[in-house]
């Protein structure tokens, strides 16, 4: 569940100058939607997604995988044997990351994304990943890259692991169709009302845990063109509704110049 443009954004006056909230759950689906088409066609995502992922092994030393950001500790798991049991747990010495100056968690708009994963024969654990199919587990943060910038407002009540309305001592800046990290839950805000922000909990991967009062909230930002580009198609479509003009089809040319650079081509998906 993520947007690629907020809400408040998408009803500025220099973009669609709506001024009450009687269309915003139908633009917040829209953004939704255009965000996951820009996924696509982009052939990757933006937003960072926690998950497990398990590939074929080759027995080289070599083993491609999508958008990485980071790898938990403990994360890289192999299954020697091929019994079904990740059995080997491989420490951070034992492998290395590629491009090595990629720096996907340093959120700069130079960074991009780990691709490559590289045995260290130096680390005296083995020379190859295991030759099987299933073979290897990664656990870590997938996307593109990762930036946060901290909201000014903190949490003003506990929560515990049900709650979907977060009451913040101060909401400057915050949107619908923003997401947000308190501890290392990611929430998605659906609706603000005053200071409480009513919240999808636990998304993108995470899970859903208590917080204490105080709490940091930081938000996921994306690459500037990426946001560019949704915007640009949202309000299109969004005045599409008014007309009688339905030549559009996919994405409009500028949208897709915006994110010439961020496309990849498809491929077949490794493991």
């Amino acid at each position: 569940m993520n947007a690629y443009a907020p809400l408040n954004t998408l009803k500025s006056a220099s973009v669609l100058n709506l001024t009450d909230d009687t269309h915003d759950d139908r633009l917040l689906t829209l953004a939704e939607n255009i965000s996951r088409q820009i996924d696509r066609y982009c052939n990757r995502h933006f937003f960072s997604l926690k998950a497990a992922r398990v590939f074929d092994g080759r027995g080289e030393d070599t083993l491609l995988v999508p958008d990485l950001i980071s790898i938990d500790p403990a994360g890289l798991k192999t299954d020697d044997d091929l019994d079904g049991a990740f059995e080997t747990i491989w420490r951070d010495s034992d492998y290395l990351l590629y491009p090595s100056n990629a720096d996907p968690a340093g959120g700069l708009d130079v960074s991009s994304p780990y691709n490559k994963l590289v045995v260290n024969a130096a680390s005296g654990l083995r020379e190859t990943f295991p030759n099987g199919r299933r073979a290897i587990r990664v656990s870590g943060l997938w996307g593109y890259w990762i930036r946060l910038w901290t909201a000014k407002g903190s949490l003003e009540e506990e929560l515990d692991t049900e709650e979907t309305d977060v009451t913040l001592n101060a909401i400057t800046g915050l949107s619908p169709g923003h997401t947000i990290l308190v501890g290392s839950e990611q929430m998605y805000i659906r609706k603000i009302v005053s200071k409480t922000l009513t919240v999808t909990r636990a998304v993108n991967g995470t899970t859903a845990s208590t917080h204490q009062t105080g709490g940091a909230v930081r938000v996921f930002a994306y690459p500037g063109p990426v946001t560019e580009a949704a915007i640009l198609q949202i309000t299109r479509l969004w005045k599409l509704k008014d007309s009688t003009d339905w030549t559009l089809t996919g994405l409009r040319p500028d949208v897709r110049h915006l994110l010439s650079s961020y496309r990849r081509l498809p491929t077949a998906a490794p493991g």
